[in-house]
């Protein structure tokens, strides 16, 4: 084919393609071809997605840590205080004890202070032990009756003292640095036994001689030969109100 031939079957099909309408909608099979494309392609891009944000995930839970920290609350109002500490108890070191009886109808009745002659506030609480010592310092373990018996304002009908049963014993330099013991002494047996030595234990220490008073009257009389020796011995308490 020649140039003028080519040139002039070109020119004819122009012409036929303008005959030619122009489609503006798609054909139903094409259509029905593309959204089949389109939907396929939507499901691949899903799944990546999906599958993309599992592997994310998995990986920050590898990177986090396996617990999450602990957090302690913070405290909230004033500072605690410190529990106020007291005056410890006595020991027999502080102490010196002195007693006195008086005679009574076949008895002897009085008391046994025990004086603070330390510095240092103390305290007494409950009751002490007495024991009697001959005079050989022989301690007389049989024919002796020790009983408990009331406090002084007890007997006395006087109000209860301020922190009793413990008793607070200020130092030398106080009016009332000691503390009293309640005595009644009965049937001391055989008639004219010599007088004995006389020991009061301190809790949690040890012991403390009594000293004076208690020689100064004779013991009392023996009512009851075969009997034991009765002493009663109350507990610690503050000086006696008159």
């Amino acid at each position: 084919m020649n140039t003028m031939d080519d040139k002039k079957l070109r020119e004819m099909l122009g012409d036929l393609a303008d005959d030619v309408s122009a489609h503006r909608t798609v054909p139903p099979a094409l259509e029905s071809r593309v959204r089949r494309r389109v939907a396929l392609n939507s499901a691949v891009i899903g799944t990546l997605v999906i599958a993309l944000g599992v592997g994310a995930f998995a990986t920050v839970r590898a990177i986090a840590p396996s617990k999450a920290p602990k957090i302690t609350p913070a405290t909230s109002g004033t500072p605690s205080t410190p529990a106020t500490i007291g005056p410890k108890q006595c020991t027999n070191g502080q102490l010196r004890a002195v007693g006195a009886l008086t005679g009574a109808a076949g008895s002897r009745e009085g008391y046994i202070e025990l004086r603070n002659y330390s510095d240092t506030v103390c305290t007494l609480t409950g009751r002490g032990t007495i024991t009697l010592y001959d005079g050989n310092l022989k301690r007389i373990a049989s024919g002796i009756d020790f009983r408990e018996t009331i406090a002084q304002w007890q007997a006395n009908g006087s109000p209860r003292p301020s922190g009793w049963p413990t008793v607070t014993i200020q130092g030398m330099a106080a009016p009332r640095n000691s503390a009293f013991v309640r005595l009644r002494w009965t049937n001391w047996c055989p008639q004219g036994r010599g007088e004995p030595l006389w020991r009061i234990s301190i809790p949690g220490s040890g012991t403390v001689d009594v000293i004076n008073g208690m020689n100064q009257l004779r013991p009392p009389p023996c009512n009851g030969p075969g009997q034991p020796s009765i002493i009663e011995v109350g507990p610690f308490e503050p000086r006696p109100v008159p």
